[in-house]
């Protein structure tokens, strides 16, 4: 057995339910507006903050990721 087999799926588990949480939060707007549950403008704005939250995010770890020396 691998022993950095555990690490990494840890790793990858994160990932996953990271990319699922950013889908959701631009899809699930368009389905309630879909339903007529919420206003396409509500939508728009849902979408539009989730996205800025997510580029501050990008933006922040980018920012402050230390360089990796060889």
């Amino acid at each position: 057995m691998d022993s950095g087999a555990g690490g990494n799926s840890i790793v990858e588990l994160g990932r996953f339910l990271t990319g699922f949480l950013v889908v959701m939060g631009v899809a699930l707007p368009v389905v309630l507006a879909h339903c007529h549950l919420i206003r396409p403008e509500a939508m728009a704005m849902s979408i539009v903050g989730g996205l800025l939250i997510y580029g501050t995010i990008i933006s922040f770890t980018m920012f402050f990721r230390e360089q990796e020396e060889f």
